[in-house]
């Protein structure tokens, strides 16, 4: 049996407008971390995501979006932490921009699972 690591979400922006947002219900399960991938569309102002649940209670707070990307330290240890089970409910993730986008913005976000390989299926 498989067991997805990951949920992907992805959203895009298009150029000259300065906020996109995407509904979505992940697989369920424990959430213990994200990242945020980005084509580097040229934007000169301050662009934020967040992520919230389905009661518009924060999952992960407006932050500059850089907060978001991969430290490159590993794969759980590299993500931004996060501790939550999606338990089937919907999710919104947002992107804002204090500034038009020059060009279309594109961006991926990925939820990453617990999971222990360890464990036989």
């Amino acid at each position: 049996m498989l067991k997805k690591q990951e949920e992907i979400v992805n959203l895009t922006i298009e150029g000259g407008s300065q906020f996109g947002s995407i509904s979505f219900q992940p697989m369920a399960g424990l959430v213990i971390g994200c990242v945020i991938y980005t084509n580097n569309a040229a934007n000169p102002g301050f662009v934020t995501a967040k992520i919230t649940d389905q009661n518009g209670e924060a999952v992960s707070a407006p932050c500059d979006i850089r907060n978001y990307r991969s430290r490159e330290a590993g794969y759980k240890e590299g993500c931004k932490p996060l501790y939550f089970e999606t338990g089937k409910k919907m999710y919104d993730f947002e992107v804002n921009s204090d500034q038009p986008f020059e060009s279309d913005f594109k961006c991926q976000l990925v939820l990453i699972y617990e999971n222990d390989l360890t464990q036989k299926c």
